[in-house]
């Protein structure tokens, strides 16, 4: 079986390899015929041996979260799925349901320890795949672990966002447009930062975002504040640092913040009686469960949302779909398959 294997030092360390094609050894077990991949920054990281630490002679392992195939075989006590099902993974080997137990954390897929499912075949637990709508093929499918579940926790399941409410979104890669779609779909209003005229004319006549600002303006905030009347209710916020900061300023009573990226830095500076006198919600937004991406594949279905991929790679250019997540030009999802 082919697979691809990293070891944390570089986009070239991850190499193409051969490995005994993975079987069944458990009777909740389901063998999956991978047939897409995509990328997230959280691949790069640990590519660069940046998300965490890589212990001294640690072996190669396999990378990448989210995958969509189909079934080829499934274990004794597997009722749900049969082969020819056509399913993409949870990025947790095991969280069903409910809050993430310190114990479920380590089953997080696709980094030292825990292999991922950059291979030609996949044995994962039945209980953590599910299935893909009619509608979208497995490029698309596979873009949902992470990205799409991120931003449905944060606009949904821990956003709660309400018909006419502001979302401020950051950037435009896959969790932000996502959440830009999933947004419209409720009928909120979204604000995104970009510095590009490109993308951000792209973002509003494809994903219905209502405005934007250039994040390199020193007054952005105040763009922003001027735009909802300082009001916004729901934060997506996948950048940290100072950006952070500056976001919860531009919040109003009961406002929900998403915390889940760090791509300005892990430090940000909180004023305090701001979370106290607009009674903030700050939650770090970690993926979510099982349960909630059956939720949002429910949700999918039922409205046709389809993801957009801005460029697809073949399995033999891995490496160039890691340098062009790199450049950070894509809007919306990189694709290996």
């Amino acid at each position: 079986m082919k697979c691809y294997l990293a070891n944390g030092t570089g986009i070239t360390g991850v190499t193409l390899a051969e490995r005994p094609a993975p079987t069944i050894s458990s009777d909740l077990d389901v063998l999956v015929e991978a047939k897409a991949w995509s990328l997230n920054y959280r691949d790069l990281m640990i590519a660069k041996g940046a998300y965490q630490p890589i212990p001294a002679n640690s072996p190669p392992f396999i990378p990448l979260s989210d995958m969509a195939g189909v079934v080829l075989k499934v274990g004794k006590g597997v009722t749900d799925l049969k082969p020819g099902d056509r399913v993409l993974n949870a990025p947790f080997r095991h969280w069903p349901a409910g809050r993430l137990r310190q114990s479920w954390a380590g089953t997080f897929v696709g980094s030292s320890g825990v292999d991922g499912v950059l291979a030609e075949q996949v044995v994962y637990p039945s209980d953590s795949l599910v299935k893909i709508p009619p509608h979208l093929n497995f490029q698309e499918g596979a873009t949902f672990t992470i990205a799409g579940l991120t931003a449905w926790a944060a606009v949904v399941t821990h956003g709660k966002t309400r018909p006419g409410e502001w979302v401020l979104l950051h950037g435009t890669g896959g969790v932000s447009i996502f959440a830009a779609q999933l947004a419209h779909l409720i009928g909120a209003k979204t604000i995104m930062t970009t510095s590009s005229k490109e993308k951000a004319d792209f973002v509003k006549s494809h994903f219905g975002v209502n405005a934007t600002v250039n994040y390199r303006d020193q007054d952005w905030a105040k763009q922003v504040k001027e735009l909802t009347q300082g009001a916004v209710d729901v934060v997506v916020d996948v950048v940290g640092g100072d950006t952070l900061s500056q976001s919860l300023k531009l919040c109003t009573f009961g406002a929900r913040v998403a915390v889940i990226g760090v791509l300005s830095g892990q430090e940000s500076t909180i004023q305090t009686r701001d979370l106290l006198r607009h009674q903030i919600e700050i939650r770090g937004t970690f993926m979510e469960s099982t349960q909630e991406l059956r939720a949002l594949m429910k949700a999918v279905e039922a409205s046709g949302l389809k993801p957009h991929i801005d460029k697809v790679f073949s399995f033999d250019q891995v490496q160039e779909a890691y340098k062009y997540t790199e450049a950070q030009k894509h809007i919306g999802k990189v694709v290996i398959g």
